[in-house]
């Protein structure tokens, strides 16, 4: 039989997700909205005003049922503090956020290709310096989560992470143990769908589709609201699906999907044709100037981000597919292209798909990385097994 603490706890992240979703509610509204008794609500919120989770407003808040102004309740935005970080090929970029899930400190180093022992406790000394001088309430900190560009399994080790030059690196050992928070790790694209899902502002949708493009390529599904991970935490690595000519054998490899989608094939394509930018930024610059060069390596691109839409919502059905990573920046200037492909194949999995470049940015991965811990402050307690004692 559950205890009290159970109850409670099943109770506090109720009231903490829907002051979430809602923003500013009254114990009435609460009471109201979560089937509990107001005697319950005054007492669970006391507590986690007692916690500093959550603050009166000050203002009055009318009540639809009785039209008596009662004490409006909200996140307190200081009330907790989530660290996430992403390890990217050159990078380490780190955002702290608050309770309400906005960024209020970012940092990027270089990453120094170094051993994976070095990066990752350049990580953690990058983790212990933001705790200790960028929050006043250092006791405010719930954990650091890390985005990192590999395929990482369910026990925490990278199987293999080509950009990085890392196979069989036991990341729970080299830098989650050495954290002194709860740490957790997830790969970048599945990040970059936990940030979408966490603060995208994707309540309307229960099934969407974050694709991460980089140096490579990976999808993060969301189905039902829920991540999908696989059995052993690689799924989504759509980057290194296999592809055959279309009128060849089925060992007439072309090669791994990244090949063509990835960022150095679409540099490489700029260069071979004569363009001389060196590094996206650049390629961009030549875009906007409408260099003909740097449009005809994007057309060629753009079909290939189509057919990868395409084949992504054959395989997960997504209302929504968001794009994310340095190359996402590109969508704009090959979206029409890319719609009417999409609209050509007259299919029914293609029907309705919207598509949308993540308004995160730089950000999306390391805000994912957060979303680890932050999800779990709001996310309500097993109670399945209650329905077996009724």
């Amino acid at each position: 039989m559950p205890g009290p603490t159970f109850l409670r706890d099943i109770n506090q992240a109720r009231v903490l997700r829907l002051l979430k979703e809602k923003g500013v509610l009254s114990r009435a509204e609460l009471a109201r909205y979560l089937g509990l008794t107001r005697s319950t609500v005054t007492l669970v919120s006391n507590e986690l005003i007692k916690k500093g989770l959550i603050t009166p407003t000050g203002e009055a808040f009318v009540t639809q049922n009785t039209g008596r102004p009662g004490a409006a309740l909200k996140l307190e935005p200081e009330g907790a503090f989530f660290l996430g970080a992403e390890l990217g090929a050159n990078h380490v970029h780190l955002v702290l956020i608050n309770l309400i899930g906005s960024i209020i400190y970012r940092e990027t180093l270089p990453n120094r290709k170094a051993t994976p022992k070095v990066v990752c406790q350049d990580l953690v000394d990058l983790v212990r310096r933001v705790w200790s001088k960028r929050l006043k309430n250092s006791d405010r900190l719930r954990g650091v989560g890390v985005a990192v560009s590999a395929l990482l399994n369910t026990q925490g080790v990278i199987r293999k992470a080509p950009t990085l030059g890392w196979h069989d690196v036991d990341l729970k050992k080299e830098l989650l143990s050495k954290l002194p928070l709860p740490a957790f790790a997830e790969n970048d694209a599945n990040a970059a769908a936990l940030a979408e899902l966490s603060f995208g502002g994707r309540l309307g949708y229960s099934d969407l589709c974050v694709l991460h493009l980089d140096l490579g390529v990976g999808a993060g599904i969301i189905s039902d609201r829920k991540l999908l991970r696989g059995w052993s935490g690689l799924a989504g690595e759509i980057g290194h699906l296999r592809l055959n000519p279309a009128k060849g054998q089925p060992d007439e490899e072309l090669g791994p999907l990244e090949t063509y989608l990835g960022r150095n094939h679409l540099l490489a394509a700029y260069r071979r044709a004569g363009g001389k930018a060196k590094d996206l930024g650049a390629f961009l610059e030549d875009l906007k100037r409408n260099g003909s060069t740097a449009h005809k390596a994007l057309q060629t691109w753009g079909r290939w981000l189509a057919l990868t839409i395409s084949n992504l919502a054959d395989i997960t059905n997504p209302k929504l597919v968001v794009l994310a990573g340095p190359l996402s920046q590109l969508y704009p200037f090959v979206e029409k292209e890319v719609r009417q492909r999409l609209e050509e194949r007259r299919f029914p999995t293609v029907e309705g798909l919207e598509i949308v470049v993540s308004a995160f940015g730089r950000d999306c991965a390391a805000l994912g990385g957060a979303a680890l811990v932050f999800n779990g402050l709001f996310s309500v307690p097993d109670a399945s097994f209650l329905e077996d004692l009724a």
